[in-house]
């Protein structure tokens, strides 16, 4: 009976593979032939063009030609064109995804690239700037299993707008940012759009509130929605969009929840300036909430229309920061064993370590602000204990002291290795953390890492 090598065995290279990040696949090609032909098509299927400080990672970006594309467009299933400097109309047979995040692509390159591959299931069309041609639209009405379809920086002009709700119609998920639509723009009242359970309208202009709220409504199997900044008007913040729809919309989308004309709405996402009433007759209506981002409404009203999805909730963003909202986070820690996102306004110091243990054990991303009186710095070492027992933690950002705490809690979290930071060691799944204060914590945030790891 011959010895085998495990790692001769395709399954274990394979389990191996789902560990590794790029530049290790690169490695392994050059280990024998063997590892090279199973370990190619992984380092192929994703495949980024172009440079970007966020670009994803990619076989060789710097070296990446039409010629080497086509050559290997047989093993390429993802797509994404970071930096448009040239023509592309290549077949890739196995190509789910194409991405133009970041891209300002021509009509004439992008049209046939699309045409040439109807395997494509999710398009990703950014910075359009002279909107989206009718051809385009031909070309994406052909395509026949698009599922996902994601607009930024564009416009649809009058003419091409009975062809994209056409296309709305087999979508699955749809994602529009800074879209620009011809007055009055509507969907016909006979169109139903039973596929779509992802949708993300915000920054919206040309479609107005009641247009928009209709839209909605023919979307009668979503389970995730954010919608907001639908007004063109720019705040104070310089962004467009004033944050909030109409009163009147919001009443009839509220009531609507409550009619459960969604009845599989879990995930929702709304304008940053809803009350925390509104908010509550927007829970109570919903049948089961597992992401929601409450923003400043979020206080007593909400927190007991949350209690009963405590145990499916997964994310959870609030923004709120005052001795009553510290407390409800910290029962929310302390209640929500699925919960892996929390992106909190402040809590303090004593309501953590005077409340009850964290059963949070599922948090992979944590954002929250600790605060300390001048008289509990030695609280801060119980306070990284605590964070040691989340061991799947991945994320860690410890902001700034809000108001109104300045002056009765001012101290932060501090990221020192006298407060208490090596007790973090232990979270090896770790991939960033940051603090307002790093800088001031150590001497410079790489000799915190260092000491960290080590």
């Amino acid at each position: 009976m011959s010895n085998i090598n495990p790692l001769d065995l395709l399954e274990i290279r394979l389990s191996i593979a789902e560990h590794l990040k790029k530049p290790d696949l690169l490695r392994c090609l050059r280990v024998c032939w063997s590892w090279h032909d199973t370990f190619l098509p992984l380092v192929w299927e994703n495949v980024s063009v172009g440079k970007s400080s966020w670009a994803r990672p990619s076989p060789s970006q710097d070296s990446l030609t039409p010629e080497l594309l086509h050559s290997h467009s047989h093993l390429i299933k993802d797509l994404h064109i970071v930096s448009w400097s040239g023509n592309y109309p290549i077949t890739f047979p196995r190509i789910q995804t194409l991405d133009f995040n970041g891209a300002t692509p021509s009509l004439e390159y992008l049209e046939p690239l699309i045409r040439l591959n109807q395997p494509l299931v999710k398009l990703n069309l950014w910075n359009l700037d002279n909107g989206i041609d009718y051809r385009l639209w031909k070309a994406l009405q052909k395509l026949p299993h698009m599922r996902e379809l994601s607009l930024g920086m564009s416009s649809i002009q009058e003419d091409d707008i009975v062809r994209f709700w056409t296309i709305c119609e087999n979508l699955e998920s749809l994602l529009l940012e800074h879209v620009t639509f011809p007055q009055g723009t509507t969907p016909h009242a006979s169109m139903c759009f039973r596929k779509i359970w992802k949708l993300q309208m915000c920054y919206v202009s040309g479609m107005e509130e009641e247009e928009q709220f209709r839209f909605i409504s023919a979307c009668p199997n979503l389970e995730d929605l954010a919608w907001g900044y639908s007004s063109s008007i720019e705040s104070d913040d310089g962004l467009e969009g004033d944050g909030a729809m109409g009163s009147a919309y919001f009443e009839e989308f509220a009531k609507e929840v409550g009619r459960k004309r969604w009845p599989r709405l879990a995930s929702l996402t709304m304008g940053v300036q809803w009350t925390e009433e509104d908010m509550y007759l927007i829970i109570e209506g919903m049948q089961r909430v597992v992401k929601i981002d409450l923003y400043d409404a979020f206080g007593p009203l909400t927190f007991q229309a949350l209690q009963r999805h405590f145990k499916n909730l997964v994310k959870l963003q609030v923004e709120t920061s005052s001795e009553v909202a510290s407390k409800l986070l910290q029962n929310i820690m302390c209640s929500c064993p699925a919960l892996k996102k929390l992106e909190g306004g402040s809590v303090l110091a004593k309501d953590v370590i005077e409340g009850k243990p964290w059963v949070c054990l599922s948090l992979e991303s944590l954002s929250i602000c600790f605060m300390f009186s001048n008289t509990e710095q030695h609280l801060q070492p119980l306070i990284f204990e605590c964070l040691a027992k989340l061991k799947r933690l991945k994320h860690l950002y410890s902001g700034s002291v809000r108001a109104p705490f300045h002056e009765k809690y001012p101290v932060p979290l501090q990221f020192r290795l006298q407060s208490g930071l090596t007790a973090l060691s232990s979270l090896w799944r770790m991939v960033s953390f940051a603090a307002s204060q790093i800088e001031k914590c150590e001497s410079s945030p790489a000799i915190v890492r260092a000491k960290w790891t080590a």
